[in-house]
C-alpha cells in the first residue's frame, strides 16, 4: 500500500472507489459519483482547507483521507481534522490504521482531534491503534448522535 495526494490522473480509480462505496451503503458519495471528476478536481484545488491523499495497492483505490488544516468549533467538536473512509471489500484488512499512521508520520505537525460517531466501533479501534488519547463524549445535533473525541499526536 502507498498513500499519494488525491490528483486528476486517479479519476478512474477514483470512480470506482464511488461507485464501490455508494452500491455499498455509503450514501455521501452518491452526488459525486453524478460528475465523479467535478468533485475530485474541487477536492484538489481545496488544498488550503483540506488535503486529500489516497490509498492505493494494485491500480486500486483501498481507502481516501482527508486532513483538514484549519479548526472551527465544528471541526473539534463534530467531524475532527481528519476523516477517512475505506472500500468496503478492503475493510478489516489495516487500510484505515495504514492511512491514519501515515498522516501521523508524513502530514501532521501538531495535536489534533479525531472524531467518531459511539456506534462506529471499527472507527474508534482505528484511533485508539494509532494512540490517540481520549477526550470525551459529546452530542452532536448536527448528526444526531454521541461523538467520541480523541487527541491525536504526529509521530
Amino acid at each position: 500500500m502507498e498513500v499519494f495526494i488525491a490528483d486528476i490522473k486517479y479519476l478512474a480509480l477514483y470512480k470506482a472507489f464511488l461507485s464501490d462505496c455508494v452500491s455499498r451503503g455509503i450514501h455521501k458519495y452518491e452526488f459525486a459519483l453524478n460528475d465523479p471528476k467535478s468533485y475530485l478536481q474541487s477536492i484538489i484545488t481545496d488544498v488550503e482547507n483540506t488535503s486529500t491523499y489516497f490509498c492505493i495497492q494494485n491500480n486500486e483505490i483501498l481507502g481516501a483521507i482527508r486532513f483538514r488544516h484549519h479548526t472551527n468549533t465544528y471541526i473539534e467538536n463534530v467531524i475532527g481534522h481528519v476523516g477517512y473512509e475505506t472500500r468496503p471489500a478492503a475493510r478489516g484488512k489495516g487500510v484505515a490504521k495504514f492511512m491514519l499512521s501515515w498522516l501521523q508520520k508524513n502530514v501532521m505537525s501538531r495535536s489534533i482531534i479525531i472524531t467518531c460517531e459511539i456506534n462506529n466501533v471499527a472507527s474508534e479501534k482505528v484511533i485508539n491503534r494509532c494512540t490517540a488519547k481520549y477526550l470525551n463524549q459529546v452530542y452532536s445535533s448536527e448528526k444526531k448522535s454521541d461523538i467520541k473525541r480523541f487527541q491525536l499526536e504526529p509521530t
